[in-house]
């Protein structure tokens, strides 16, 4: 993990205090070297949890993307955040965030 604790986005709390706080846990930071971090969580992305997270999320600024399927749009900042379900026979899903190509 890099030493830095934010995302740059300047809508309030860090992107990163808000989804640890909501349960992820950061399993990749590549946001230095590629502009993305990963996080994994124990509960599986349905519809209901998807709708959950949207709704905390809006709270920050984050919409749903209307062009992808799990995934949020941040328009202020241009970052995106994707949701991977966990696979086959698995349980829980991976999130990553990905800041705006510069």
């Amino acid at each position: 993990m890099n030493s830095r604790n934010t995302l740059p986005n300047a809508q309030g709390p860090s992107d990163d205090w808000l989804l640890v706080s909501c349960g992820y846990k950061l399993v990749e930071d590549a946001s230095t070297n590629h502009g993305r971090r990963s996080y994994v969580h124990d509960d599986n992305a349905t519809r209901s949890y998807i709708a959950d997270l949207a709704r905390i999320l809006g709270k920050t600024g984050w919409e749903r993307d209307p062009a992808k399927l799990r995934a949020f749009q941040h328009r202020a900042s241009r970052e995106t955040i994707e949701l991977e379900p966990g696979g086959s026979g698995a349980t829980g899903h991976f999130l990553h965030h990905m800041t705006a190509c510069k």
